[in-house]
């Protein structure tokens, strides 16, 4: 054997030998199973050929042992950190916002590198000496998409709260409950709600509430109880599976829409509400919503709408408690939570299609000119920063009241489909205090849905123009649009005027068509549209419109 083999052999020999005493190299402390760690407590992972599982497993230990602010989050690893004033994206965040940052592989190389001792065999000196991880080991261990050993994040609250069960979250860091990272410091003029209260607390913390927003135009009670509802839900909103947007309107600028949005976010996160631009378009405005969705926003303000509020994503973010997205730059699709309290203002507000039964509407009008020039009795968002431990504590009265009464039912309210947990935990506790039903002033959207009113109009004009019997939607076109010269008028003005609302510019039979197969068998006025078969001839549907009942 040559000297050059000997030594080879040699230092084989000694790496074995190592290898089975535990490689140590200095002080080194050895618990059972085989794992080393340093003097200071961190592991030693040694980067031996063949050994990447290993490895692999022994740097998410050292994370999840060292790394305080890492967790796992929709598929991903992600760390809090407060953001700085920034406008971008089409969204405002101010100073100190708490954000989730996803960890990439050049991130978590130095997050390992901090949380464990990694060690390669140096051929040189016949031994070990420690080298920073390794980037193929951290994006590995990302690519693993499962990381049981973390702690699973479902998002990061800046306020006590209490769960549905009616417990409260006041320690400061992770419950393991609920995943969710209470993020805050001391709260000023917080203290602790007694564990059962009565109704008469929770009518004196309901009174408190009331006084806050008491200078503000509301147009009726139900208005204020929805302020109240907002407040509670802005708390609650990390542990409530869906929740209602809630939707500030006035007739004139300045009434003091964005002063409520700002009131929510100041009580739940003790900063302004991160603003979100909608676009011009529901596709941007949906990359927009999903990338605040993803940085785990608490409370966004869609300020200033000034085009009819709908969408798709807007209708699942209220009822749904994860949506599927794929994050803009992103192949695959995420599932994101949506626990965050949407608040939209807007003058005159006009909200249409489905996301109408997904609102709680807040009314307010000054009356006056310029409403902006009224005086409130003190700085209301000074005031607002000052008493934010009292407020918090009086809105968690209401619940908790409720639920220690046994969460009594409440006659003539119905449960609201989707909302059941909000509806426990919000809705029902004001009604049971004798305040109006947070949702009474929505039921105005209703009949200001421009859609609702094209269907009232069509089907009764097209009742009254054909009775039941079935027509197509070429022959409702030329029935409606029949001229008389002699008098100048149309055969069937009402028809012509719904179908000139529902096709806009032009009447054409396509647009009928496929209105009506969108709208078939809803019932509205005691009226419903179906379809009647397919015309032999022409080979498209007919249709007829019925009375119900």
């Amino acid at each position: 054997m040559s000297d050059l083999e000997q030594r080879g052999a040699a230092a084989l020999d000694k790496l074995a030998s190592e290898k089975k005493s535990g490689r140590k190299k200095g002080p080194r402390l050895v618990k059972s199973g085989g794992e080393t760690f340093n003097p200071a407590g961190k592991r030693v992972i040694p980067l031996d050929p063949g050994c990447m599982p290993e490895s692999l497993d022994q740097t998410g230990l050292a994370l999840a042992e060292k790394c305080e602010n890492l967790f796992s989050y929709t598929n991903r690893l992600v760390h809090l950190y407060a953001a700085p004033a920034a406008a971008s994206g089409g969204v405002h965040r101010p100073r100190g916002a708490l954000v989730l940052h996803p960890v990439d592989g050049s991130h978590l190389t130095e997050l390992a590198t901090a949380a464990a001792v990694y060690e390669r065999f140096d051929a040189r000196s016949e031994g070990y000496k420690p080298c920073d991880c390794p980037r193929r080991i951290a994006d590995a261990y990302l690519a693993r998409g499962n990381w049981p050993e973390l702690r699973p994040l479902a998002g990061f609250i800046e306020a006590y709260i209490v769960t549905l069960s009616g417990r409260l979250i006041d320690k400061p860091g992770y419950d393991a409950e609920t995943g969710l990272f209470l993020a805050c410091s001391d709260i000023p003029k917080w203290s602790a709600p007694p564990a059962k209260p009565t109704r008469a607390n929770a009518q004196a913390a309901l009174d408190v509430l009331l006084d806050l927003v008491k200078d503000f135009p509301f147009v009726a009670d139900e208005d204020r109880a929805a302020v109240v509802a907002g407040i509670i839900t802005g708390l609650l909103r990390r542990v409530l599976p869906a929740a209602p947007l809630l939707a500030v309107t006035a007739p004139t600028p300045g009434t003091g829409k964005t002063l409520i949005a700002e009131t929510f976010a100041i009580i739940a996160t003790g900063r302004r509400a991160s603003v979100l631009s909608l676009g011009h378009d529901d596709a941007e405005a949906e990359k927009r919503l999903a990338g605040v969705l993803l940085a785990g926003d608490a409370v966004i303000a869609l300020d200033n709408i000034e085009r009819p509020l709908k969408g798709d994503l807007l209708c699942q973010v209220a009822t749904q408690q994860f949506v599927r997205l794929r994050p803009l730059g992103a192949s695959g699709m995420l599932s994101i939570p949506t626990h965050a309290l949407m608040v939209a203002t807007g003058n005159n507000l006009s909200i249409v299609g489905d996301l109408k039964r997904r609102v709680a509407l807040i009314r307010m009008d000054s009356g006056q000119e310029r409403p902006e020039q009224r005086t409130f009795s003190c700085d209301h968002l000074e005031d607002v920063f000052a008493r934010r431990g009292e407020l918090i504590r009086a809105a968690l009265t209401l619940p908790l009241a409720y639920l220690a009464a046994g969460a009594p039912a409440i006659e003539g309210m119905h449960p609201l489909g989707g909302f059941e947990q909000w509806d426990r935990m919000v809705r029902r506790p004001l009604a049971w205090l004798g305040l109006p039903d947070p949702l009474k002033a929505s039921e105005s959207l209703r009949e200001q849905d421009p859609d609702l009113e094209a269907m009232r109009l069509l089907l009764g004009s097209w009742l009254l123009a054909f009775g039941s019997e079935p027509k197509t939607g070429a022959e409702a076109i030329a029935a409606g649009t029949e001229y008389r010269p002699q008098s100048e008028t149309y055969t069937n003005p009402e028809l012509r005027d719904a179908l000139q609302l529902i096709c806009y510019e032009k009447i054409v039979t396509r647009k009928l068509n496929s209105w009506l197969r969108s709208h078939r068998d809803r019932i509205v006025d005691g009226l419903q549209v179906k379809q009647a078969g397919i015309d032999g001839h022409a080979k498209v549907p007919r249709w007829q419109v019925l009375k119900c009942g």
